[in-house]
């Protein structure tokens, strides 16, 4: 993280473009939800922002729909979980079995691994008249539309091996859905065929509560670094602005966040430094509402009313709050 340089005040200088740029990132946060008729197209919709896919598939948009409302984060998680079986790629000559197939010993009967949270899966079989470790090359070397492989690997015993994974992943949508992807597991069938297990694994984010959001009023901001675990992060004085671009700017950041992901998160190293932003409508006034951003680990955001308990985590994808406040205040 850049250190914050210079002494506390309020800052003035603007950079036009530059700040287009930060407050695209943090207004392209508002998800709708697609109509089902629109088989295949998943795209985020921003408010009062151009359309922009999140996805690298084409044939997985969110597109704005009237009614957002009509589907809930899960129901679109099915609907995302749906259209990514569709995207699997097969050997040629696979067949579509309507339950595990017969003389797998039970391999297939289970996902190879599983997403953590809030998790819709749903899951096909298919069976095919290849050996297993030629299926497991096909899809290594097969990889879906707008995915990226995450991984392949086999277990087995003594023996030799006795099931095949492949798996891909998919970007997140922002505020919406974290966690996309495909497992394939393929295991050994009698006269030299292979079955096939194919996962869409998807996991979606609670709506954020009302109170992690903050509200309009603000005259004045103030940021403050606190000292991190580290030599040279010895923080910064308060900084202080009345400009209501600025503090604007930096309350739609906010409240553009999703909520933390749900479940075990894999964070880098955490060394304390904490930014913690004030909103006030007076330079007399209590801040009505505190935020604190940690500038290392996950750069977790919590928000909460002045005096009143810390409301959950909130996170999102993209430019880190830190940084982005930084910017806005004039901070090297």
């Amino acid at each position: 993280m850049a250190g914050l340089d210079g002494t506390g005040g309020e800052s003035s200088t603007r950079n036009g473009q530059r700040r287009a740029s930060w407050v695209m990132n943090a207004k392209r946060v508002t998800i709708v939800v697609a109509s089902l008729a629109l088989a295949g197209a998943l795209a985020v919709s921003g408010s009062a922002m151009a359309t922009r896919a999140l996805s690298a598939a084409p044939r997985l948009q969110l597109m704005s729909a009237a009614r957002p409302e009509s589907l809930s984060p899960r129901q679109l998680a099915r609907l995302d979980a749906s259209q990514l079986l569709g995207l699997a790629r097969l050997p040629q000559g696979s067949k579509r079995v309507s339950g595990e197939p017969n003389g797998d010993g039970g391999l297939l009967s289970s996902p190879a691994q599983s997403a953590a949270g809030n998790l819709v899966d749903l899951h096909r079989f298919y069976e095919v008249a290849e050996d297993p470790a030629v299926v497991y090359a096909f899809f290594q070397s097969h990889t879906p539309d707008g995915s990226t492989s995450s991984g392949a690997g086999t277990s087995g015993n003594s023996v030799g091996t006795d099931l095949w994974t492949v798996s891909y992943n998919w970007p997140p949508v922002r505020g919406v859905l974290d966690t996309r992807a495909l497992v394939i597991s393929i295991a050994a069938l009698p006269e030299n065929r292979s079955g096939i297990r194919v996962d869409a694994e998807v996991t979606w984010l609670p709506a954020k509560p009302t109170g992690d959001i903050v509200p309009p009023g603000a005259t004045v901001l103030t940021a403050v670094l606190s000292a991190g675990l580290n030599p040279g992060e010895a923080g910064h004085a308060p900084v202080t602005t009345t400009d209501p671009q600025t503090i604007e700017a930096i309350r739609a950041f906010i409240n553009g966040l999703g909520v933390f992901p749900p479940g075990l998160v894999s964070c880098p190293a955490d060394f304390g430094q904490n930014l913690t932003i004030s909103f006030a409508k007076s330079a007399t006034a209590a801040p009505f509402d505190v935020v604190v951003a940690a500038a290392s680990g996950c750069e977790q955001v919590q928000v909460q009313a002045f005096g009143h308990a810390v409301q959950p985590k909130l996170w999102g994808a993209g430019p880190p709050l830190v940084p982005f406040v930084e910017h806005e205040l004039g901070f090297s």
